[in-house]
């Protein structure tokens, strides 16, 4: 299923720590409240435990490019947390699902990715990524700084996230119609442990939810992101990333 929006400006950029600017500002992303889950949470991909039917749903994504793309493929994402984990979830409505390998720290945004940003310390220029393939490999990197040198230099940090998909049609297979893809993540707090505190109740994060999605029905790959625009940097754009906030049960 494809959603339509309306217009949104944003300049068209190299998504990989190139510039991106925007002509026009929209709203303010506003905070996303995690909350915390109360029984264990079974990361394979099935999405049907009690935390993410209780989890609040970001459904509202933007074109990064191409710019004026109206019609986006669906997808929702939730966040959960425990005292070990921050959980991820992210549903993606794909017709035509492509993994580029399935190879963990591959360069697999050549392919179709579901993509979270987290930037646990607001102080400190240092945020994490983590790229996942609808085969499930993982893409996992800390970043000291935009500056520091990018993915090649800092991919051999490892988060020892645990990662499991569900596919609902064919993986690289362009000649049939598929539904999408279900992503789910369990990234233990231990990764963040030299750049932020254990968060409790009332800590402040920050975060951002991206997509490539290549598929038959574009003429143009679409990528997409949870946030109103990215003034600089594309999805390395952590000034406006929105603020994760952990709540207690």
């Amino acid at each position: 299923m494809k959603k339509n929006i309306s217009s949104i400006c944003v300049m068209f950029g190299l998504v990989i720590m190139m510039g991106c600017t925007t002509l026009q500002k929209d709203t303010m992303t506003k905070d996303y409240i995690c909350l915390q889950a109360t029984a264990p949470i079974k990361i394979d991909g099935k999405l049907d435990e009690v935390a993410w039917q209780q989890a609040s749903v970001i459904d509202n994504f933007y074109p990064y490019s191409p710019k004026d793309a109206k019609d986006l493929s669906e997808t929702k994402a939730r966040i959960a947390w425990d005292k070990n984990y921050l959980y991820v979830a992210i549903e993606c409505d794909d017709d035509d699902i492509w993994s580029y390998s399935d190879r963990h720290d591959d360069d697999l945004w050549r392919g179709d990715v579901a993509e979270f940003f987290v930037k646990p310390n607001t102080s400190m220029p240092a945020y994490c990524e983590f790229v996942i393939a609808p085969s499930g490999a993982l893409y996992d990197a800390r970043y000291p700084s935009r500056g520091a040198g990018g993915y090649y230099r800092f991919k051999d940090w490892s988060s020892k996230a645990k990662v499991a998909t569900t596919i609902n049609g064919t993986d690289d297979d362009w000649k049939d119609t598929d539904t999408g893809y279900v992503v789910e993540m369990a990234i233990p707090f231990s990764a963040f442990s030299d750049i932020a505190k254990q968060p409790v109740a009332g800590d402040t994060w920050t975060f951002g939810v991206f997509r490539y999605d290549y598929t038959k029905s574009y003429e143009d790959t679409l990528l997409m992101m949870s946030i109103p625009e990215s003034q600089k940097s594309g999805y390395h754009y952590y000034e406006g990333y929105t603020p994760l906030i952990f709540q207690d049960k």
